[in-house]
């Protein structure tokens, strides 16, 4: 009876293993891959001090929360790359870029750690992490930017519906009563 019930369980521990690694669990990273930068540290990476003989630094700062949460509040000029779209979005959005700062909202953020690793296993180099995310961010006296840009605001429509003509560069011209 026994013998029987290790022959069942090795193929079901099979295909959950394989299950777990088709759900995009990739075997290539691991947290061990990743660089974990103070926010000190961060900002002096992300403006580096180079020669003139040596590679220019491009970095951005990635988000990959959710729009709400990058709406409600963000480093200013990071990129918002939600991590359920990254690894359709992120190669065109960071084309040009060769340094990459994600951050999360806490201390052992998960979803900063899942958005790092999908980066390197998309083939990007020079990747770290902001330990302790947004909160150590404030904490250390740096602010946040609210809105959709990364530089923080919300763009004007484009259609121009529901805006105001003041709004627009018009002038609001009161109706006038029709006879």
């Amino acid at each position: 009876m026994i013998t029987h019930f290790r022959v069942l369980l090795a193929p079901s521990a099979l295909l959950a293993g394989l299950l777990v690694a088709s759900l995009g669990c990739d075997i290539k990273t691991s947290d061990r891959d990743l660089v974990f930068l103070d926010p000190p540290s961060a900002v002096e990476k992300m403006h580096p001090r180079t020669g003139m003989f040596e590679k220019a630094v491009v970095a951005c700062w990635v988000d990959p929360r959710g729009a709400d949460e990058y709406a409600k509040g963000h480093i200013s000029g990071a990129i918002s790359a939600p991590l359920v779209d990254m690894q359709e979005t992120v190669v065109p959005r960071f084309a040009g870029h060769n340094l990459f700062v994600v951050y999360g909202d806490a201390f052992q953020d998960a979803l900063a750690k899942a958005g790092a690793k999908r980066l390197l296993e998309l083939g990007f180099k020079n990747v770290y992490v902001l330990e302790g995310g947004i909160r150590a961010w404030q904490k250390d006296g740096y602010t946040l930017v609210t809105g959709t840009e990364p530089g923080g605001g919300t763009p004007p429509k484009k259609d121009g519906a529901g805006i105001k003509p003041a709004e627009r560069g018009g002038v609001e011209v009161p109706e006038q009563g029709v006879r």
